[in-house]
Formats: C-alpha cells, structure tokens, sequence
C-alpha cells in the first residue's frame, strides 16, 4: 500500500492565511484609511478565526495521539489568532475603526516577514468580507 500525500496541509494553509492577512493590513501603512477598511478588517478577523479552527484541528489530532506537552505548546503558540480577532472585532462592530486598525497593527509581529506585494488579478479577498461576518455573527 502506497502512502497518501495531501498536497493541502493545514501548516501550509496557516501559512497561507498568514500571507494574506499581512497583505490585507499593507494598505493600512499608508496615511489614512483605506475605502474599504472596513471590509479588511473584517476579513481579517474571519482569517483569524478560520486559523484558530485549523490550529484546535492540529491540536486535538495531535490529543488523539496522546502528545499532550505537544498540543499545549502548540496552542499556547497559536492562541494570539483568537484573541486578535476579538480585540479588532469589539472595536469594528462599534464603528470604532481606527481603534479596530490598532488592535489589527498589535498583530504584525506575528505575521511572516513581509515580501514584494503580488499584483492582484482577480477580486481582492477581503471584497464583501464586512457582510459576511455581520452575517455569521447574526446566524450563530
């Protein structure tokens, strides 16, 4: 029997999100506010939430196994994702935007090493993204 190769693995996807949510708060550097910051900001804070699931998905497949030392470590390493998204989602439900822009800025630190931006082709991610969690937090 051949071993199973998942091209998709959750590391690469954390790692993926990562990414895009630096290059989601790069047009926050410059003066101002960007016309859709709202929408940024509330993709990312659906990024963050989309990387807690993943991380707690890591963590109790890693529990299963029984590596208990492992799965603290990990979710002591990963548990900033949630608590960013509260601290930007608090403000951006108030209208507070620049409050929302800071608690997203306080995040950088733990976003990968910035590279040359890509030139976008298709529909920026974040476009809708304010509907969408206004949506989710109305649903559940």
């Amino acid at each position: 029997m051949s071993r199973i190769i998942r091209p998709g693995s959750p590391a690469r996807a954390r790692a993926s999100l990562l990414a895009t949510v630096r290059e989601t708060l790069a047009e926050f550097d410059a003066p101002g506010l960007p016309s859709d910051a709202r929408d940024r900001l509330a993709f990312v804070v659906l990024s963050l939430r989309e990387l807690e699931q993943s991380t707690e998905q890591t963590a109790q497949a890693w529990e299963r196994r029984g590596y208990w030392v492992k799965v603290e470590q990990f979710r002591r390493e990963w548990g900033w994702a949630g608590h960013g998204a509260r601290g930007i989602l608090e403000p951006l439900r108030g209208g507070d935007l620049e409050a929302a822009v800071q608690a997203a800025g306080a995040l950088r630190h733990r976003l990968p090493g910035s590279a040359a931006p890509k030139p976008r082709h298709a529909p920026a991610p974040w476009a809708g993204a304010y509907a969408r969690l206004t949506n989710e937090s109305a649903s559940g």
